[in-house]
């Protein structure tokens, strides 16, 4: 099963979750968002860094759960959308309905 993001990898869990270029460059574009700059880890570690970073009730903990919560969602439709419809968006349409989903939901 070759990653749906054209990238010539194998899709894995931790392929799609963010070691594939399209995922890596929303994901990074997402933490940026969110004031966060250090390397992307691989997907327990994000899922341990988040579950550690972004517990409590304040406003920048809450910005990471949401922030990380629709990225998977939004990277994971694409996914869905590119396998079973033919259809692409780009990596901006993606970083775009995350940052309209987090401004939502706040």
């Amino acid at each position: 099963a070759d990653c749906a993001f054209l990238c010539g990898e194998t899709e894995t869990l931790q392929h799609l979750f963010f070691q594939c270029l399209f995922s890596s460059m929303v994901w990074r574009e997402v933490l940026l968002m969110c004031n966060i700059v250090r390397p992307l880890l691989s997907w327990a570690d994000e899922v341990l860094w988040m579950s550690t970073h972004a517990r409590g009730s304040a406003f920048h903990h809450i910005v990471r759960r949401l922030a990380f919560a629709a990225t998977v969602y939004h990277l994971w439709i694409e996914r869905n959308r590119r396998c079973f419809k033919n259809m692409f968006l780009p990596y901006q349409e993606i970083i775009r309905l995350v940052k309209q989903d987090v401004s939502g939901k706040l």
